[in-house]
């Protein structure tokens, strides 16, 4: 789990930037994997995920879902995950380090990550936020 946020995390921000920043991890399913994938996400990834918002390392995580439902589509999922700081991983990953190693991997009719998935892109992005008067 730790290399697969950190090849995507910014590495070169500091801890002192309080800019909320939200990281989206686009993920496409392998060989008609789509739901295994999901459960996947949510015993793992979210396990450690709902740690981590108990700790206070990050605000809010979410699984988006494509709407569309073909193998045509790049991505399957979005993992959203909500980090007090524009540095995200790179600011809590010793603290994620700790996370993951306490985690007890779930597999998934005997299948790992990379046989049920693979992340596709991955995006930093700050949310504004409007009220109608």
């Amino acid at each position: 789990m730790v290399s697969i946020y950190s090849s995507f995390a910014q590495t070169n921000t500091s801890k002192n930037n309080t800019q909320k920043t939200w990281t989206y991890t686009y993920i496409k399913s392998k060989n008609n994997q789509k739901e295994n994938l999901k459960q996947f996400l949510e015993k793992n990834w979210f396990v450690m995920d709902s740690i981590a918002v108990e700790k206070g390392l990050f605000n809010d995580y979410q699984l988006l879902e494509n709407v569309i439902a073909t193998d045509s589509a790049s991505w399957d999922f979005i993992v959203a995950v909500e980090y007090f700081t524009s540095g995200t991983y790179a600011d809590i990953q010793e603290e994620w380090a700790e996370i993951r190693k306490n985690n007890k991997k779930v597999m998934i009719e005997g299948l790992d990550f990379p046989q049920l998935g693979q992340i596709v892109n991955s995006e930093n992005l700050i949310q504004h936020k409007y009220t109608t008067p």
